[in-house]
């Protein structure tokens, strides 16, 4: 079950009963078994992409070793990660929900690693042949990457596109010219920019994406709202050109905190005249005020506050100033095919 599936699942609910939260908790039940009573390791594949496998019997496998995983319709070799409590707690933190059904085969022998190399080296050739039977058919997708499971039973060819594509013909050529199971994959450019495995962030560290990111939560413009960041292309948007991961690290925390302030831009009634609340420092617990008619700004602490709100100083936002909350007019916020926002100026 994917993690779309149990969000899926959980709107089910809303409009179904009880049965999307039945079907969550089942997935939930199940996994907490299967981490009491097996070994789990965590396997970093091609392209960032990872996965949970039981390796109960495997009592000599380290991180960095290269094993044999079940996959699909066959077997697939990937480089151990986390091992023991660490996998198991990356379980339960931050892939809560993926499935763990497979299991690790054995460790890679010299034929494997010759296999592997061999189809990594024939991939680029893989994606070269694509490209020309996309423009054959003249597709409006973007092939950015192939993969080849280890055992030749299934290839996948990962792309972008604007939209959904009918891409029916495209799979019965590649099938003809490979012969074997052919899986085109639609990725959002989130997945590319992980898949490409490069960068650095802000922060001064590689990019969440690619170094433990597993799952995309969905991220929109009122997370960068709720922290007070300015409407900054550049600040708040990735390599991908989407809205940063790291804006919903911290969201909880502001969420909570901000519930004991009054609304930004509420109108205030000091002893100096009406200002507005136009900034909260929940760390420092400071609120700056802003009066429009001296043109002038002033730090209060939340004590400070606190004593206005106590006796009915506080009034809502003047309708016009709701409209302009952190926003300067030129921000413009678009969804793309998967659902995610990004920003135009």
């Amino acid at each position: 079950m994917e993690l779309n599936e149990i969000n899926q699942n959980g709107k089910n609910h809303a409009n179904n009963g009880t049965n999307g939260d039945n079907k969550v908790i089942e997935h939930v039940q199940q996994i907490q078994e299967i981490l009491a009573k097996e070994d789990i390791v965590e396997v970093l594949f091609k392209g960032n992409r990872r996965g949970f496998y039981i390796s109960t019997g495997f009592d000599t496998i380290q991180p960095d070793d290269k094993i044999v995983v079940e996959a699909e319709n066959g077997v697939d070799l990937g480089i151990v990660t986390y091992i023991g409590a660490s996998a198991k707690a990356r379980v339960r933190c931050c892939h809560k929900a993926r499935s763990v059904k497979y299991k690790v085969v054995r460790e890679a022998t010299d034929d494997d690693l010759e296999r592997y190399f061999t189809n990594t080296a024939e991939e680029p050739s893989v994606v070269k042949k694509t490209k020309e039977l996309v423009e054959h058919f003249k597709l409006d997708m973007k092939v950015t990457e192939a993969e080849w499971q280890l055992d030749r039973q299934r290839l996948t060819i990962y792309f972008t596109a604007p939209q959904r594509i009918d891409f029916r013909e495209l799979v019965k050529e590649l099938a003809r010219v490979f012969k074997t199971r052919i899986e085109l994959r639609q990725i959002s450019t989130r997945e590319e920019t992980k898949r490409m495995g490069a960068g650095f962030g802000p922060c001064g560290l590689n990019l969440c994406c690619t170094s433990f990111l597993a799952d995309f939560n969905h991220i929109t413009l009122e997370h960068a709202r709720l922290q007070q960041l300015s409407n900054n292309v550049a600040k708040l948007s990735g390599y991908c050109g989407r809205l940063k991961c790291c804006l919903v690290y911290e969201i909880e925390t502001y969420t909570e905190a901000l519930r004991h302030y009054p609304q930004l831009q509420s109108r205030i009634q000091t002893e100096e005249g009406l200002a507005k609340l136009i900034k909260v420092d929940i760390f420092k617990q400071i609120s700056t005020l802003y009066f429009p008619e001296e043109g002038k700004y002033k730090q209060i602490t939340f004590d400070e506050l606190k004593k206005y709100m106590d006796n009915d100083k506080v009034l809502p936002p003047a309708e016009e100033d709701l409209r302009n909350i952190l926003g300067d007019g030129n921000i413009q916020v678009r969804r793309d095919i998967h659902g995610e926002e990004y920003i135009v100026e």
